[in-house]
C-alpha cells in the first residue's frame, strides 16, 4: 500500500481575533444605532469582523453582552464627570453647578455611543441598577451644590436639597438625550439646560422648600 499523505494541518485565519473591548465597541454602535429590541448578536459580530459563537463564547446572550457594554459605559461617565466636578472644586457655586451640568453634555458630545444606550428608555427595565449608580454619583455631587448654595443664601440645607438635585440630573439628562435626538448642538444645549438650573436655585420659593423641609 502506498504512504498515507500527511494530515492537512488546520488552516488558520489570517484574521487577528478581536478583544473584548473591541466586541464592545461594535456592541456599543449596534444597540446606539438600533436600540435593544432591534440589535441583534449577527449585526454585532459583523460589526466587530467576527463570528456569533465568538459574542457567545465572550458575553453569553445578547442581554449579558449589553449588560457588559452599558456597565463599561456607565464607568466612563462616572469617571467623567468625577473629574468634571474635581476641576471645580473651590471655584464659585454658580460654576460649580455650571460644570457639573455641562459634564453630561460634553460626555454625550464626545461619546454620543455611550450616551445613547446610558439613557435609552427602549432598553430591558432590569438593567435599571446600572442606571441607578450613575445617577446616584451624580445626584449626591449635585445635592452638595445645591446645599452650599443654600447656606451661602442663610438658609440652613435641608432635605429638599436631595429632592432638588434628582429633579435637575433626571431633567439634565433628559435634556442631553433629547439634544442628541434632535440633533441639536451638545454643548449649546448644555449652556441653556445650565442658564435653566441656576434661573430656579436663584429663584427658589422659600415656602415651596419648607414644605418639604419641615
Amino acid at each position: 500500500m502506498g504512504d498515507k499523505l500527511p494530515a492537512r494541518t488546520p488552516r488558520r485565519s489570517t484574521r487577528s481575533r478581536p478583544t473584548d473591548g473591541q466586541l464592545l465597541d461594535a456592541a456599543r454602535a449596534v444597540f446606539a444605532e438600533h436600540g435593544y429590541e432591534r440589535a441583534t448578536m449577527g449585526a454585532i459580530a459583523a460589526r466587530a469582523d467576527s463570528t456569533k459563537p465568538t459574542l457567545y463564547a465572550h458575553f453569553g446572550d445578547k442581554a449579558a453582552l449589553y449588560r457588559a457594554a452599558l456597565a463599561r459605559e456607565g464607568d466612563r461617565l462616572r469617571a467623567w464627570v468625577t473629574d468634571a466636578y474635581a476641576s471645580a472644586a473651590g471655584r464659585p457655586v454658580d460654576q460649580r453647578v455650571h460644570a457639573y451640568v455641562m459634564a453630561l453634555f460634553t460626555f454625550a458630545a464626545a461619546h454620543p455611543e455611550g450616551f445613547r444606550i446610558l439613557f435609552d428608555d427602549r432598553a430591558p427595565g432590569d438593567l435599571g441598577p446600572v442606571r441607578e449608580r450613575i445617577a446616584g454619583t451624580i445626584t449626591d455631587a449635585v445635592a452638595a451644590q445645591i446645599r452650599d448654595h443654600l447656606a451661602a443664601e442663610g438658609r440652613p440645607p435641608g432635605p429638599s436639597a436631595g429632592l432638588l438635585a434628582a429633579m435637575l440630573v433626571g431633567m439634565t439628562g433628559k435634556a442631553a438625550a433629547h439634544a442628541l435626538r434632535a440633533g441639536l448642538d451638545p454643548l449649546a444645549a448644555g449652556e441653556l439646560t445650565a442658564r435653566v438650573v441656576m434661573a430656579a436655585l436663584h429663584h427658589l420659593d422659600p415656602g415651596a422648600l419648607d414644605l418639604v423641609d419641615t
